[in-house]
């Protein structure tokens, strides 16, 4: 069996590093490695991660111009991996053995590059306002779909599972220093085996994070299911605006047929709750307002934020704003 390099790009993940490389110290394949590669924290990422036998610390160097803080740690990473299967993992991530071995089978099976999306797991009240960005990502790259995308080019989720070869070919990172990938695509869901606590940080962390994933999504996902979401996004607000308003029985049908189709769509996500489907008029309106937000960072204002990072975007012609 081919050996498996995980690279794992950290800027100031001191306090969540710790989960990730815990659950990474039973269960590896034999010959695997594990690469930190500490993108300038200022909260002691290196040391920390320094501290678990079989753990590779790297230093990544300056920032070159064009290039997003992530993708240039994943690329200094990559350059040091042994040939064979490639894993890239956010350090928020906790992954048991079974997760990391379904992942690295599916990519073997199918070639090309395996984007896992996480169970979300969450713990203060305000976390819970991620459930439907959750969902609507999810939906996005065709997650769970009868009809997956043919085409997608876009790698979602916190681990992304690829070999040497296929890397080296597209050209590793270089082509893709601000988010799209040059390979066929596949998506898997992480169940327990895979899973994360994003935006622990407090509400902002949450709104940034949510408003760059989706202001990026609009230029690299299918128009379609776009539209598509956008559409299930409409009916989800008209069952409490629009059907004869939500305390006559039409209106209160659907919304109860919303509340369980939520319920079902959260509790497979995450540790979401029931009561997250009741409220999900509350998340409805928080998703819209941090949508619109994304849309005016990426397209207006040509700027985003990844930590304590303002990311300045391409425009179409390639100059940087």
């Amino acid at each position: 069996m081919a050996p498996v390099t995980i690279v794992i790009p950290a800027r100031n993940e001191a306090q969540r590093i710790t989960g990730l490389l815990g659950s990474l110290t039973e269960g590896l394949p034999p010959a695997a490695q594990i690469i930190v590669v500490d993108d300038h924290s200022t909260d002691g990422t290196a040391e920390v991660a320094a501290r678990y036998p079989g753990v590779r610390v790297l230093s990544a160097p300056e920032v070159p111009a064009g290039w997003a803080g992530k993708t240039w740690a994943c690329h200094t990473g990559a350059q040091a991996a042994s040939p064979g299967d490639l894993v890239f993992l956010d350090a928020d991530v906790e992954v048991r053995p079974e997760g990391l071995a379904r992942a690295l089978a599916m990519r073997r099976e199918r070639g090309g590059l395996v984007s896992v999306w996480p169970y979300h797991r969450v713990v203060y009240p305000y976390e819970h306002l991620s459930a439907l960005f959750n969902v609507t990502a999810f939906m996005g790259v065709g997650g769970g779909s009868l009809f997956p995308p043919r085409n997608l080019r876009e790698a979602v989720g916190p681990m992304i599972v690829t070999n040497t070869v296929d890397y080296a070919r597209v050209g590793g990172h270089e082509p893709v220093k601000e988010d799209v990938v040059g390979l066929p695509v596949a998506v898997l869901g992480g169940g327990r085996d895979v899973a994360f606590r994003m935006y622990g940080e407090g509400l902002l962390s949450l709104v940034r994070g949510c408003s760059r994933s989706l202001g990026r999504g609009t230029f690299v996902l299918s128009p379609v299911r776009i539209a598509g979401i956008v559409a299930w996004i409409t009916c989800a607000f008209g069952s409490f605006l629009w059907a004869s308003g939500p305390w006559r029985w039409p209106g209160l049908c659907l919304m109860i047929l919303f509340a369980l189709q939520m319920g079902v769509q959260f509790r497979r996500m995450g540790s979401f709750g029931w009561v997250d489907a009741i409220l999900y008029p509350v998340h409805l309106v928080f998703f819209t307002l941090v949508f619109l937000l994304g849309i005016f960072n990426v397209r207006v204002v040509r700027r985003v934020h990844w930590r304590d990072r303002a990311v300045r975007l391409r425009d179409e012609t390639g100059t940087k704003r």
